[in-house]
Order: structure tokens, then sequence, then C-alpha cells
């Protein structure tokens, strides 16, 4: 069996405090909340980077999965995960983990592709994509 590259770690966290309304009766995380989670924390890794287009994400969601580990519960300190895993022409590629009391609530994934003002696929700002790859440490390009 070859060797894997080591995962890449992750450099971002954005810590969230569920709300009351997070929760279905028996105060258990509903499961679209993750992704509220996710998304929460995707625009505050861009707001860091300064790669942000009037204060707007230039990135609209094609893909996302989510695999759900443990019930979170109202009470929890969440923290969500962000990191960038791969850089393309005109898309990256996120993954996500909610960790509530230490231990990992969900993970997920998401594909993102860089849009113009009409919404279509354009290649991703430079500026933007030297400094997602050097916070990363990853590869400024690859191919699509």
């Amino acid at each position: 069996m070859p060797d894997l590259p080591p995962p890449i770690p992750f450099r971002f966290e954005s810590a969230t405090p569920l709300r009351w309304v997070d929760v279905d009766s028996e105060g258990v995380v509903n499961n679209a909340v993750y992704l509220s989670l996710f998304e929460q924390a995707r625009y505050e890794y861009f707001a860091r980077l300064a790669a942000l287009r009037a204060g707007n994400i230039a990135f609209v969601l094609a893909e996302a999965k989510t695999t759900f580990c443990r019930p979170g519960r109202l009470g929890m300190a969440v923290v969500t995960r962000a990191r960038v895993r791969r850089l393309g022409r005109s898309s990256l590629e996120m993954d996500f983990e909610s960790v509530g009391d230490g231990e990992i609530l969900v993970r997920g994934s998401a594909i993102l592709v860089w849009v113009d003002q009409d919404l279509r696929p354009m290649p991703i700002d430079a500026t933007a994509r030297r400094r997602i790859a050097a916070f990363e440490g990853i590869p400024e390009g690859s191919s699509e």
C-alpha cells in the first residue's frame, strides 16, 4: 500500500454558539444547522484572508457533503474548522469539521466556484489565490 501524504491541518477555526432555534425538542442540533455553521466559517475564512469582493464571497456553492458523527446538543461550545484542500482554475475544494465538547460532530466538504457579477464561472482572482495558497501551504493552482 503506498504511503499517503499527511492530511492538511486545519489552520482556521470559527467559534459559533448554538442557539435555541438550532435544536429540536430533544435538544439535538438539527442537521441543516451544520451547513449554516460551515457557511459562517467559510465567510469568516475568506474575510480573514481579505478574499471578499465588496464584502461578499465571490464563490457560489456547487456541491456540499456532510457526514454526521455524533449528535450536537444545546449548550455545547462548538468550533467549526475550515481549510482549502485544492485550488483549481475557477473552483476550490474546502473541508470542514464542527467540534463540540472536544468531539467531532460532523465532517463536511464543499466545492465552490468563483463567479463574476452575473454568476458565471471565471478564474479565481490572483490575489485571493495567492492568499489562500500561502495561508494553507498548498500549490496556487492545479488543473480542473
